[in-house]
């Protein structure tokens, strides 16, 4: 009979190598460095990951399910641009409390099993943001000069971004800020109105 897998111990182990790989690269990590970190055996990590490879599937996958989750619950809640704004500020929360993992995500690419699975996730996210976009168009809530797909890729390229350069013990401003600050230039601009 299979022993059945701890699940706390198990997103413990994803923490721990989301870090990681974070902090190494993914080529340069090793089983045994996440062993050393976990405090485990590294014939202990087998029980839980096939091979490092099926670790940042693990990873990658759960993080894209997170997103789309997210996503459907502000859709299925929201109507028009409401339901935009919610989406993004979660996409904003989950960016700035999981830099590893989203990070892992953005960082893979084409020719590769899991880059391609990771691209292809990517872009039906993309497909839904584009979507609560139109419908935010359609009800005037959401200027409809600028096509909803490349208003989609400019608002999560600002999210995606913050992986660069957001790190929660060296950046000055808290994440409530952050969020905060890029709502506000979705939903008012950057630019004074002279006029006023």
């Amino acid at each position: 009979m299979a022993r059945k897998v701890d699940p706390t111990k198990r997103e413990r182990l994803l923490d721990i190598a989301a870090e990681l790989f974070l902090a190494k690269g993914y080529d340069a990590a090793t089983m045994q460095e996440l062993a050393d970190l976990s405090g485990l055996h590294k014939s202990s990590l087998y029980y839980y990951f096939k091979s490092k490879e099926d670790l940042l599937k693990q990873l990658t996958s759960d993080s894209q399910s997170k997103s789309v989750k997210m996503l459907d619950k502000a859709r299925l809640e929201n109507e028009g641009g409401d339901a935009l704004i919610v989406a993004i500020s979660l996409a904003i929360e989950q960016t700035l409390t999981d830099v590893a993992r989203v990070s892992l995500v953005l960082r893979q690419k084409p020719g590769s099993d899991i880059g391609d699975e990771v691209i292809a996730r990517r872009r039906d996210y993309d497909i839904k943001v584009t979507a609560l976009i139109n419908e935010a168009q359609k009800h005037g809530k959401v200027r409809d000069d600028i096509p909803a797909a490349l208003l989609a890729r400019l608002i999560l390229g600002m999210v995606s971004w913050l992986v660069e350069w957001y790190r929660p013990d060296r950046t000055r401003y808290k994440q409530d800020v952050i969020r905060k600050a890029i709502l506000s230039i979705l939903e008012t601009g950057i630019l004074v109105n002279e006029s006023n």
